[in-house]
């Protein structure tokens, strides 16, 4: 009897010390922190290429990088989407950062280029997701663990991973704004006849994208020195007709981006967003500033058949594999806003002149 209940006890002891597979998995997925070797970024140096791009399934391969890493770029902008974590088989978020991190062509370019990055809904881990989105926090603590640099770019106890950075030596400063627009943003208003759709969504009157410490966050960066901004919205700024998401679902908030960027004076704004599958460079003219541009670059390798239209683009759009780039001429005091295909030909682009 001595002996039985010695082996029982022993039995119980190895159970305890070693967890099922499943919970293993689990435990290791929800704990992930990269580790993969990563070139940090020189705020000294001068800023003369910026690549950016989004929507990256990492269950999909992602050949585009080589293209992207032979522009050799001074720095990469994650606009949001950098992995998918939001639908059935693509979770935990933590797991799929993971998975990234073995994609070897992705590897080969954080070893040479800096990166920075904002989220959208599918790595904010709720297709279409807002404030109202219960795994938000969760989602924040799994992506400052991936973008270990965000740190020591926020406050910990700030919601949102809204943040930004300056980069260049003076009367050569490149300002980078990552604007956070899920974790306040306002649920959306469905068209009648579309409800649980997530497809198809029109204005109101109420409700935030940015929420409130947000903007005054961003009024205080916008009167930072700076030559050039690049403020990085995951969701398009200026097209308006597309009935997906949008700045336009909240006109009133993007009414106050424009009425914001006009009162601080902030000269050389460019806008960057993603998310649309779909890339394309818009135009507004704003009374009393000048012309606005908003270049969406989307999707790394998820292209899509669908057209597209907007009465703010210039030039085509473009729906296969895409990433953008943009060539700042210090010398010449120009901007060259550029998407590029698989190939690296240019499918679409717009010279800004800076002021």
């Amino acid at each position: 009897m001595k002996r039985m209940i010695l082996l029982a006890l022993a039995l119980s002891a190895c159970t305890h010390k070693t967890p099922d597979k499943a919970t293993h998995v689990q435990h290791l997925a929800t704990t992930y922190v990269s580790t993969l070797p990563s070139r940090g970024i020189d705020y000294s140096a001068k800023i003369e290429r910026v690549a950016f791009g989004s929507c990256a399934n990492q269950d999909e391969p992602q050949p585009i990088w080589k293209t992207i890493a032979a522009t050799h770029p001074d720095l990469f902008l994650f606009t949001g989407d950098n992995i998918y974590g939001s639908w059935s088989g693509q979770q935990p978020i933590a797991e799929q950062y993971r998975k990234l991190d073995l994609v070897p062509e992705y590897r080969a370019v954080r070893e040479k280029v800096p990166f920075m990055a904002t989220w959208d809904d599918h790595d904010f881990g709720q297709r279409d997701g807002g404030h109202e989105w219960a795994g938000k926090d969760a989602a924040r603590r799994d992506f400052m663990n991936y973008w270990t640099y965000t740190r020591n770019s926020m406050p910990l106890e700030q919601g949102g991973v809204y943040h930004s950075k300056i980069i260049g030596p003076k009367k050569q400063m490149v300002q980078v704004i990552m604007l956070d627009t899920r974790y306040y943003r306002s649920p959306l208003k469905e068209r009648p006849g579309f409800e649980g759709k997530a497809m198809n969504y029109i204005p109101q009157d109420e409700g935030t994208i940015l929420g409130e410490n947000q903007w005054q966050w961003l009024e205080a960066q916008l009167k930072r020195p700076a030559q050039v901004r690049f403020i990085i919205s995951s969701i398009q700024m200026i097209a308006n007709d597309p009935q997906f998401e949008k700045w336009g679902n909240f006109p009133k908030e993007r009414q106050r981006f424009f009425d914001l960027i006009k009162s601080t004076r902030a000269k050389n704004v460019i806008v960057i967003s993603g998310d649309r599958h779909i890339a394309s460079i818009a135009k507004t003219d704003l009374k009393g500033y000048g012309p606005l541009y908003d270049i969406t670059a989307s999707s790394l390798n998820r292209p899509n058949k669908y057209p597209d239209a907007d009465s703010h683009y210039v030039g085509a759009t473009y729906n296969q594999e895409n990433f953008g780039l943009a060539e700042i001429d210090w010398k010449m005091k120009t901007v060259s806003m550029q998407i590029r295909d698989m190939n690296s030909k240019v499918v679409n682009s717009v010279e800004i002149k800076l002021k």
